[in-house]
């Protein structure tokens, strides 16, 4: 009986390098119910865009895509590649604020851009009924946020490529084809940072195809003195998948 428990353990706790299938192809589209908050400043100005009070944002739709690869090769990372929309618009009243050297008196129009690409590089710690993965991620930011009114626009850029920590567990239960699981990136250097995690519940057919289902937390702070942005994203989602 003690020889059994030992091996079972070896078992559960084997390395990366012993991954078990030769190729796993992975395809999922989700769609994310997401709710807004937080306050973005931009120019010589202590004004604060609340986007909620002054922008007008509540629940919006966003969607995520993604593919993975991976493989039995050692030392090769296997690769993640998603695609989150984050695309709002909303009409609001400013009453005053400066954005961006802009003065706004009044009613104004704005959207809220933070979609982005990401490509992560991973390795399977654990690949058993417990599965870990591990690495990192480059996250790439298009565009940002836009003001405008009749007269003037004003915009704050967010595009660049961010380096980020990345991080997957799941529990599947055994005989059943349910699973779940949590997953997540993070960055955080001086007053800057990006979280972002969600909580997965879902189903897995024998034949690969499945649904899922969650919860997706979202949040970014990006402050360089002239400009400061704190954005909390958050909400269920749910979706399908097809693992062959």
């Amino acid at each position: 009986m003690k020889k059994i428990l030992i091996v079972s353990l070896i078992g559960l706790f084997l390395p990366a390098t012993a991954q078990a299938d030769a190729l796993g192809i992975r395809i999922g589209a989700n769609a994310w119910q997401q709710n807004f908050s937080g306050h973005a400043r931009s120019g010589d100005t202590d004004d604060k865009i609340d986007v909620e009070d002054d922008l007008g944002y509540d629940d919006d739709d966003g969607f995520q895509g993604y593919i993975s690869f991976e493989h039995a090769a050692p030392f090769f990372p296997n690769v993640l590649v998603q695609r989150t929309v984050i695309d709002a618009n909303a009409n609001g009243d400013l009453d005053g604020k400066t954005f961006d050297g802009v003065v706004f008196p009044g009613e104004v129009k704005s959207t809220i851009d933070l979609t982005h690409t990401d490509t992560t590089l991973y390795y399977e710690i654990l690949d058993n009924w417990v599965s870990l993965d591990l690495g990192i991620t480059g996250r790439f930011f298009e565009k940002g946020l836009k003001i405008e009114d009749e007269n003037d626009s004003a915009k704050l850029d967010i595009e660049a490529l961010i380096p980020l920590g990345y991080a997957a567990v799941k529990f599947d239960l055994p005989l059943t084809g349910l699973f779940v699981g949590a997953d997540g990136n993070i960055i955080k250097y001086d007053d800057n940072w990006i979280y972002d995690a969600k909580a997965t519940i879902g189903w897995e057919s024998s034949v690969g195809l499945g649904i899922e289902g969650g919860y997706r937390y979202f949040d970014v702070q990006y402050d360089d003195n002239d400009d400061e942005v704190k954005l909390t994203i958050k909400g269920p989602y749910a979706g399908l998948f097809f693992h062959f």
